[in-house]
């Protein structure tokens, strides 16, 4: 008797877990796309003839992609509106490069680029900008002029780029959709819930030099997804941007002493709160990030600065003071550190050994009140043209950059003799 009861439990827990298991969706392979979900919510608001900003709704037309949760719109009048989707919040793909950001960045262009229509409908009426100065809204497109509209933001949930980011209240009217859709992708270990390898992003940087990027682009960058590798090269900051919404842009320099070539790469640092705004133009840096396109130009991202840690996954100092900008006329500001000097004063002019011209020169550090008061002394070398006929003399005033390639030395390495005015 005990026999039996032993073999019938067996039994019915092996039935159950046949049973248990037809009812289990497939773990997801992050390859397959999903809308069962997202078909089942209609646009049921008019929108004709009607405006985002003013009715709370109305049609739109891609002006330009950014990422996955942000989009550039042009509407009926001609206006343009940045409208960041609300309820959702994909990985980076910009200023920071996350696991999953690309994708998703290539999800959303792909879907508007080939959409036959698209609907922008706002939070509010009328409509209301988020603390960065993107409008609110959810993005609703057709995929051809005859199937119905579906909603971009829940969408982008459902294929498990983004978390439902709403809660239940009536501030989310289509809360009840956003939650339906994520406890799917979970269910399913879909993208941001999966341990499986995003092929657009990997966590092993590809060693390169500034100059092999722009022989071998297409090594480093992929124009049909918009994908471009990780990387970790050496080049040292010449110069910074810092745009009207304070995002900064260092330009990284490589130097070829043998054949004086120089080659150079945007490195984009984020805003004014990320550490890696505070690195130091004239400094030599160990710079990993990933390559991207912004505005049409390549530009390194997603760095992550270390002024303390030299390891793997970080950008640090290797070389203080290497790169230095002798101009009176440029302005201090913090991310020069000790490599900004005004004007050189030409002190000794010694003559010519074939093309190089050796002069030495004086020169006062600059800060946030003016200069130090000590006075340094500089030793310059620079390859004149063939027609010079001794325009340097004893008392000039010179602007100019130059390397110090000995760290401390006091010698200088101009690197175009056309920069000197």
């Amino acid at each position: 008797m005990k026999k039996i009861i032993s073999v019938l439990a067996v039994v019915l827990v092996l039935v159950a877990s046949m049973v248990l298991g037809a009812c289990q969706p497939d773990i997801a392979d992050n390859t397959e796309y999903y809308d069962k979900i997202t078909k089942t919510l209609k646009l049921t608001k008019s929108y004709e003839g009607k405006s985002f900003l003013t009715d709370g709704i109305g049609s739109a037309t891609l002006d330009a992609h950014t990422d996955g949760d942000t989009t550039r719109f042009r509407l009926a009048d001609g206006t343009t509106v940045v409208v960041r989707y609300y309820e959702i919040n994909t990985p980076e793909s910009t200023g920071d490069v996350q696991k999953w950001g690309l994708a998703a960045s290539l999800f959303v262009k792909n879907k508007l680029t080939n959409a036959a229509e698209i609907v922008l409908e706002a939070t509010a009426v009328p409509a209301v900008k988020e603390s960065y100065g993107r409008w609110l809204g959810y993005v609703w497109y057709k995929e051809t002029a005859d199937s119905d509209f579906k909603l971009l933001n829940l969408e982008l949930v459902e294929n498990g780029f983004s978390a439902n980011e709403g809660i239940n209240t009536s501030a989310y009217p289509y809360y009840s959709y956003f939650k339906k859709a994520n406890d799917f992708a979970q269910s399913i270990k879909l993208r941001l819930y999966s341990d499986l390898d995003d092929p657009l992003y990997s966590d092993d940087p590809i060693e390169m030099t500034i100059k092999d990027f722009w022989n071998n682009t297409d090594q480093y960058y992929n124009e049909e997804t918009s994908a471009g590798s990780k990387v970790v090269f050496y080049a040292y900051l010449t110069d910074l941007t810092i745009s009207s919404s304070s995002t900064h842009t260092f330009v990284a320099t490589e130097y070829y002493p043998e054949t004086g070539e120089t080659y150079s790469i945007n490195v984009y640092a984020a805003y004014n709160s990320s550490p890696a705004s505070r690195m130091k133009i004239g400094h030599m840096y160990r710079i990993e990030g990933s390559v991207q396109q912004y505005g049409g130009q390549f530009q390194i991202s997603g760095i992550t600065y270390s002024s303390m840690y030299q390891l793997p996954g970080y950008t640090y100092v290797t070389q203080n003071d290497y790169y230095l900008t002798f101009d009176g006329s440029k302005s201090y500001i913090s991310q020069f550190s000790a490599t900004l000097y005004g004007d050189v004063t030409v002190t000794e002019v010694q003559p010519l050994e074939g093309n190089v011209l050796t002069f030495k020169g004086t020169a006062q550090q600059k800060n946030r009140d003016g200069y130090d008061e000590e006075v340094f002394t500089f030793t310059f070398t620079v390859t004149v043209p063939e027609n010079y006929d001794g325009e340097i003399a004893v008392g000039d005033k010179l602007s100019l950059t130059g390397l110090q390639l000995v760290e401390d030395s006091g010698e200088i390495t101009i690197l175009n003799y056309s920069d000197i005015r």
